[in-house]
């Protein structure tokens, strides 16, 4: 059983990231020689299904007819050093938040597994208040237990930045959220961190800016082997769900095969 947290990948808007900064913290979990699981948690979405050019065949529902080790993508298989689980093949099945719901604790309880990412869809206070939603019915039960960590993706004007705030505010867990900020390469001068911190007081810890640069948005084309770069926002996200960043590794997975398979 893993004792770290399960790590929700969020945000109160599209268009900033989420996947993204999930593969990369998947990835530096499984540099540090983690046994990592991604989780594809936006059914409607599933950027991580695209992004990893899956095949039709490899769904969540494989979850329910047999066991989790035959629904996961294998680390060999992907070409990354964490493990994935994939979205489910209909979007509209009904059941699907209990699946979901079903297949975290499942993973969560299984000793081979030290850490779980999940990318998650934007929330906003409606979807976090209701129980049919994923916000609602799977994040808010594993938050409330003391068992998940939210990353939070926020934009730095608009409703990008707005909706997100308001987010934070419904969520009301400070202590157990932390917000990166996004900020997109063309903007010039992005808000410096002593103002998001006053912005975020009593909402959520800070992480940093994940500004993007041409180099970063390279390293995001589909089926690309995550880089090892670790910019600060990402140690410190990295940090709060209880990876060891300083750990002196070969940047290397390790094999699942004596593990998962036992």
């Amino acid at each position: 059983m893993s004792e770290r947290p399960i790590a929700f990948v969020t945000g109160g808007s599209g268009g900033l990231g989420k996947s993204g900064n999930a593969r990369q913290l998947a990835a530096l979990a499984g540099r540090q020689r983690l046994h990592t699981v991604l989780v594809d948690g936006n059914p409607g979405q599933q950027s991580q299904r695209a992004w990893h050019r899956l095949d039709a065949d490899r769904m969540l529902e494989n979850a329910q007819w047999d066991d989790l080790k035959h629904a996961m993508v294998m680390p060999r298989e992907l070409g990354q050093p964490y493990a994935l689980l994939p979205g489910p093949l209909d979007p509209r099945a009904p059941g699907l938040i209990g699946l979901y719901g079903r297949a975290l604790i499942a993973l969560s309880r299984d000793p081979h597994i030290d850490l779980i990412v999940v990318d998650a869809d934007r929330m906003d206070p409606a979807q976090w208040r209701s129980s049919h939603t994923f916000a609602g019915g799977v994040i808010r039960p594993f938050m409330q237990a003391g068992a998940g960590r939210i990353l939070f993706r926020i934009g730095q004007t608009g409703s990008q930045l707005g909706d997100g705030l308001k987010t934070l505010d419904a969520v009301g867990m400070p202590e157990l959220t932390i917000t990166c900020a996004q900020a997109p390469g063309t903007l010039a001068n992005p808000r410096p961190d002593k103002d998001w911190k006053r912005m975020l007081d009593g909402l959520s810890r800070f992480a940093g800016t994940d500004q993007w640069t041409a180099q970063s948005l390279t390293g995001q084309q589909p089926g690309r082997p995550q880089g090892t770069q670790c910019p600060a926002w990402l140690a410190r996200q990295a940090r709060f769900v209880g990876v060891d960043v300083s750990a002196d590794t070969d940047g290397k997975g390790v094999s699942w095969l004596r593990r998962i398979l036992a």
